[in-house]
């Protein structure tokens, strides 16, 4: 999801994750470098400007903060997750794993997968729902214009009479079904909720769970949660 409610949980995992910050480190480093190559030509031509040299020395200097910050910033989130690094395992491990200590987190993007598939089933009752309402109001609209028409017959207007009974038993059924699965799609959010990860994390992990921790780990299993909801579709699992 999306996490449900969680859907909740909208995330690249891992791998996106470290790859990016990475990846954007390693860029702004090469460029901070090429940086300096041209501050030094400029300030070798810079006797009738040295306030432009002296502002590119700035603003050099400035990408070189951020830069380390955000180094800096990923190296630190990776030196907190100790046993949440297992996160990052593929979908089979979260179906399938017997690990005590990765029960809870399987469990919580298991039922957070179920939630989703079962939120999606509900959208899509609700549109058959509303597609047969259409329906409904185009025979009446109908109906309007043939009890206005002098050359309508009785049996025309007997046949529309027909068709719209006929169809609003059809409304009744689908908003019936409309219903009950948004209830199964309400009660499958149980278990999904950010207490519920918190405690999941808290019992997996093997070190302090903070902000930064429990955003990486979002990002991971929103990922997941998609995983498993596509496996549960194709299984024919609700």
């Amino acid at each position: 999801m999306a996490l449900v409610v969680s859907p909740a949980l909208a995330g690249n995992g891992h791998g996106n994750g470290g790859g990016n910050g990475g990846g954007n480190g390693g860029g702004n480093g090469h460029g901070h470098a090429g940086g300096n190559g041209k501050s030094g030509a400029s300030h070798g031509k810079s006797a009738s400007a040295p306030g432009r040299a002296a502002k590119a020395v700035t603003d050099t200097t400035t990408d070189t903060t951020v830069n380390t910050k955000s180094v800096h910033k990923d190296k630190n989130i990776h030196a907190k997750l100790g046993r949440l690094n297992s996160l990052q395992r593929n979908i089979n491990a979260y179906m399938n794993s017997k690990s005590k200590k990765f029960a809870g987190i399987q469990a919580f993007v298991t039922q957070s997968a179920i939630a989703k598939n079962a939120q999606i089933a509900a959208d899509e009752a609700a549109a058959a729902a509303a597609d047969a309402q259409d329906k409904l109001n185009a025979l009446n609209a109908q109906m309007t214009t043939l009890q206005a028409d002098p050359s309508a017959t009785p049996e025309q207007i007997q046949d529309l009479n027909d068709q719209i009974a006929a169809q609003q038993a059809v409304v009744a059924a689908d908003n019936a079904t409309a219903a009950q699965a948004q209830a199964a799609a309400d009660a499958a959010t149980v278990g999904t909720d950010q207490a519920s990860l918190d405690a999941a994390l808290t019992d997996m992990a093997n070190k302090p769970v903070d902000a930064d921790v429990t955003d990486w780990a979002e990002g991971v299993l929103a990922d997941k949660i998609d995983q498993t909801a596509d496996a549960l579709q194709k299984a024919g699992t609700p």
